[in-house]
């Protein structure tokens, strides 16, 4: 993100003239504000809707009584910070915070993939535009350079 917002900023300041900098710059925070705000919401759904079911199978496979079951199942908002109830024999307590951590570990794995993803969507269209501007001013110098 720090690699983007300064020339982003840069463009949509130099874009307007110096009696609209004001509105410009608070439409410019104000975007990225909330480009960032709707990211992170987003992806906080993705990671628990990954978490989640994979948390369910884990437990599922552990035949664990009712109550215990439902104490970990009725925390999983709180993803790898879900409290196991006590009274646990210590090997059923690893054997949970195991299942925790390795259904957080897949949620977080998909939301980094994803980001990735769209790191390089990003890239991709950045090498696009700024090819084909590359392409205009060769074409455009060539043509100069034909005319005089």
């Amino acid at each position: 993100m720090a690699i983007t917002v300064a020339p982003l900023t840069t463009t949509v300041m130099n874009s307007v003239g110096e009696d609209e900098a004001g509105t410009a710059s608070g439409i410019n925070n104000a975007v990225s504000r909330t480009g960032s705000l709707l990211a992170i919401a987003v992806l906080s759904i993705v990671l628990v809707d990954v978490f989640s079911p994979i948390l369910e199978r884990g437990l599922s496979a552990l035949n664990l009584p009712a109550g215990v079951r439902q104490a970990i199942t009725g925390q999983s908002i709180k993803l790898a910070g879900i409290e196991i109830p006590p009274g646990v024999s210590p090997k059923v307590h690893a054997a949970i915070q195991q299942t925790i951590d390795e259904a957080y570990i897949s949620g977080f794995r998909t939301v980094m993939l994803i980001c990735a993803g769209l790191a390089l969507v990003s890239a991709v269209i950045s090498w696009v535009m700024i090819g084909g501007k590359a392409a205009r001013r060769a074409g455009n110098a060539a043509g100069t350079g034909q005319h005089s």
